[in-house]
């Protein structure tokens, strides 16, 4: 048995040096001109969709493109820090090409009310 716990060890250790798998939206806001893409590891990556309708997400740890359509802004003044206008956003993971479509604004965000605007393409 004592044989064993090194065997066991090294099973372990090779187990941890597995690179985790890249995380996926999970919802999206879009507030005051800022795009932010919210992960399902928690991480949450901005881009200012005024100055750049469509690129990568600068300074994040996801490697994701975005592109940004806005349908009907919000026309009252002041509201668009706390109104969302209606909008199609597309994300794509140029790692393996993978396309999530959403739309805002999005009703329930959280893991149990997964909006039904979600929506992935291979």
């Amino acid at each position: 048995m004592r044989s064993a716990l090194p065997l066991f060890a090294l099973i372990g250790l090779a187990a941890c040096a597995q690179p985790l798998p890249p995380s996926n939206p999970d919802h999206v806001t879009l507030l005051s001109d800022t795009l932010a893409v919210h992960f399902n590891d928690g991480s949450v990556c901005r881009a200012d969709i005024k100055a750049t309708p469509s690129g990568r997400l600068p300074d994040c740890a996801q490697a994701m493109d975005y592109s940004v359509v806005v349908k009907h802004p919000i026309w009252v003044k002041g509201a668009e820090s706390f109104m969302e206008p209606y909008a199609d956003i597309t994300l794509t993971r140029p790692a393996d090409g993978r396309r999530w479509r959403l739309q805002t604004p999005q009703t329930g965000v959280g893991p149990k009310d997964r909006p039904a605007s979600l929506m992935t393409m291979p």
